[in-house]
């Protein structure tokens, strides 16, 4: 075996997660799981061939698959939805009436649409699913004129005319439609001379609108869409409370969150991986309570 993605205290950890089954559904569910990773290794390991044959886009772009909760035993999903794991990026579509957030293998997503009782779940492999994008692209196409312009504002007027003009100018270039793994252009509103009048009156102009995101890594990230297309603001803490980035930020999606072309091969590895896991607790009996062998 490989092994090279996850200690067998990663798997463990993932595997004592999962809801109690009895031998015979776990048995079941581990096979079924193993289907599944396969499927979803072959989709990718397709897809890095006609990248690079010039088949598809070269920045993964054009990688988009849904398999739906309901081609799943219910009890199959509670030892596979474990197996996964969870990734860092979290996203709120409509103050959480729709939902995303990666699996521990990059590029692949659940989506859950809906309340919990009657929502609907898929999961999805790509950069970013086509829902946020969906999302995205609704909202004002300019960024609007000055509200709250009180005594105290000084240096919003410039800020709202500098994201304007690059607006204007990614879009006219077309960049602003590409998922980047580039740093976008953003203004730091610690670098800026704001008074509290000037916060206030960029936070009234520009808004919140319908997408929320929420990445936990080294930092806490958030980065919340505005009421205009394409403007975000970016906001970075550090584990001691501190901030270490307030930024507005112009990009069709912050390039922190959708997953990289550049990170298709580490999914395929870390599929194997949990194959190769699953197949040999199978085998040894740790799962299922008899030995199995898969030849997936």
């Amino acid at each position: 075996m490989s092994l090279q993605t996850y200690s067998a205290a990663d798997v463990a950890r993932r595997w004592q997660n999962a809801p109690q089954l009895d031998p015979e559904t776990e048995r079941l569910a581990a096979l079924a799981t193993i289907e599944f990773l396969t499927a979803v290794r072959e989709k990718l390991s397709r897809h890095i061939d006609d990248m690079a044959a010039g088949r598809a886009a070269s920045d993964g772009s054009d990688l988009h698959e849904v398999w739906d909760f309901s081609s799943f035993d219910p009890k199959h999903l509670d030892f596979l939805l474990p197996t996964l794991g969870e990734g860092e990026v979290k996203i709120l579509l409509f103050n959480g009436e729709a939902r995303a957030a990666d699996t521990g293998i990059p590029g692949l997503w659940r989506v859950q649409a809906g309340d919990d009782g009657r929502a609907a779940n898929s999961f999805v492999l790509g950069r970013l699913p086509r829902t946020v994008l969906v999302v995205s692209d609704r909202g004002e196409t300019e960024v609007p004129k000055l509200v709250n312009p009180s005594a105290d504002v000084f240096a919003a007027p410039a800020i709202l005319e500098e994201l304007g003009h690059e607006l204007k100018s990614e879009a006219e270039s077309g960049r602003i439609e590409r998922l980047s793994d580039d740093p976008a252009f953003m203004v730091e509103l610690q670098r800026q001379p704001l008074s509290p009048g000037d916060m206030t009156a960029l936070l009234s102009t520009l808004g919140t609108g319908d997408i929320e995101v929420e990445l936990q890594g080294f930092a806490h990230s958030r980065f919340t869409r505005t009421r205009v297309r394409n403007l975000w603001r970016s906001r970075i803490i550090n584990n001691s409370g501190k901030t270490l980035l307030d930024a507005f930020v112009v990009a069709r999606v912050p390039p922190e969150v959708p997953v990289s072309a550049e990170e298709f091969p580490e999914a395929v590895r870390k599929c194997t991986d949990l194959i190769e896991w699953i197949r040999h607790d199978l085998e040894r009996g740790t799962l299922g309570g008899r030995r199995e062998v898969s030849h997936a």
